[in-house]
């Protein structure tokens, strides 16, 4: 009796807790050290999910087919060529399906899931500031005054994780594709957060810093996303500011701001490049990517059912591509999924996510009487087309920071029919 008098007593405890805990460990999630003490707090909430409502996280794995995508993966590692390396990249997915559920569960148990949604997208968009300004202060000094990296770098050698001698902006990341990747799931939310005004939330207290900070913040993301020079990230940026501006229920002349500011990044890049990257049309037809896909689509006719095992494509890779000695990847989630896992998992993966996507696109719609609520509900939407769109020709889900965001992203797109649901309740 004094055992279950206790377990109710942690579970009342419980909501509370976890209110403080997760933007603590949002709030450290952008950074490569302090990442790890986030990913530990996620990992707790896990277990405890686990332990307490082991039930209902089982039943939401197995209602979304991922428990049955997670065993096909596990079945093709057992066929790989290299059955140690795709056993360990099981790790890129499994924990992240662990962790949906249970931050599903989470936002469908806490009294108000629209207060903490808001919070995330705050707290994830504000901690990008220093990321942006270290992105676009590396590419000023790798470009006008690369003497003065060499001299202090040794002082932050242990900080900084990028290449001195490539000039592009790496900022808190391993490779300026990874910052890229994470900027454009960050620029989704910020354009939600700008759309949604002055007070966003019921409850939410937003001060007006704040409104100043969000759009320096997104404008300085551009700035970063250009000094990263990825191409793909720009496209993506762009994408994401025409689908934000034309759908968002906001002022006509904020939509008319946002279609010059879209015109002028158009204009820019076609004139001055990327980063020092010019543009041309060799781009396309000379872009090792389409030497890589022809690669992956051999291996998927190959072996359509099992695939060669996961992360076993860059160790089967022996320099198709002339002048590319190692290739991790085939460049595309979709073709590296089904080159290395097998065409029945990359086909259950994308309709299980799909569903998911579908069933909170209908909540999306659902809620536009809400201008405030539907605009910070569409910047997770955004958010996770950003990633989408970026996994279509590059992969960069095997970074943590990424591969979490998008998971999180999907869990709130996931409790849509309960936000909607929950927003008619509402007085």
């Amino acid at each position: 009796m004094a055992h279950t008098d206790a377990r109710s007593q942690w579970l009342d405890q419980g909501p509370a807790l976890w209110n403080g805990v997760l933007p603590v460990c949002l709030f450290l999630l952008p950074y490569p050290y302090s990442m790890f003490v986030g990913l530990v707090g996620f990992l707790a909430l896990a277990l405890w999910q686990s332990y307490f409502y082991p039930g209902a996280v089982l039943k939401l794995l197995s209602d979304s087919g991922f428990i049955a995508v997670g065993l096909l993966l596990i079945v093709s590692a057992g066929f790989a060529t290299f059955r140690g390396e795709a056993y360990l990249q099981l790790a890129h997915f499994l924990p992240f399906f662990w962790f949906w559920a249970v931050l599903t569960l989470y936002l469908k148990q806490t009294a108000d899931p629209w207060l903490q949604i808001y919070r995330w997208a705050l707290i994830l968009v504000l901690t990008t500031l220093p990321v942006n300004l270290i992105g676009i202060v590396e590419y000023i000094l790798k470009i006008n005054y690369p003497g003065i990296l060499a001299a202090y770098l040794p002082w932050v050698d242990w900080l900084y994780l990028g290449d001195l001698h490539v000039p592009r902006a790496f900022s808190v990341f391993d490779y300026p594709n990874t910052l890229a990747s994470y900027l454009v799931m960050i620029l989704g939310l910020n354009l939600g957060l700008i759309f949604a005004g002055q007070r966003p939330i019921e409850k939410a207290k937003q001060p007006l810093w704040f409104r100043y900070a969000l759009g320096a913040n997104l404008l300085l993301t551009l700035m970063c996303l250009f000094a990263s020079g990825s191409r793909n990230g720009y496209l993506v940026a762009i994408l994401l500011l025409l689908v934000g501006f034309v759908g968002a229920r906001t002022n006509r002349w904020v939509r008319l701001l946002g279609l010059a500011g879209f015109t002028i990044i158009v204009f820019t890049t076609l004139r001055f490049g990327l980063a020092g990257r010019a543009l041309s049309w060799s781009w396309v037809t000379d872009d090792p990517r389409v030497h890589v896909w022809g690669l992956a689509m051999k291996m998927i006719r190959d072996r359509p059912l099992v695939g060669y095992g996961l992360g076993n494509y860059k160790l089967l890779y022996n320099g198709e591509v002339p002048g590319y000695s190692y290739i991790a990847h085939a460049h595309s989630f979709w073709l590296t999924l089904a080159s290395e896992a097998g065409l029945p998992v990359m086909l259950l993966f994308t309709a299980a996510v799909g569903l998911i996507v579908y069933r909170g696109y209908r909540a999306l719609l659902s809620v536009k009487g809400h201008p405030s609520y539907y605009s910070v509900f569409m910047g997770y939407h955004l958010s996770f087309l950003a990633i989408l769109l970026f996994s279509l020709v590059d992969i960069t889900l095997f970074e943590a920071r990424v591969n979490l965001l998008a998971w999180l992203s999907l869990a709130v797109i996931g409790v849509g029919p309960e936000l909607s649901h929950a927003l008619k309740r509402q007085p």
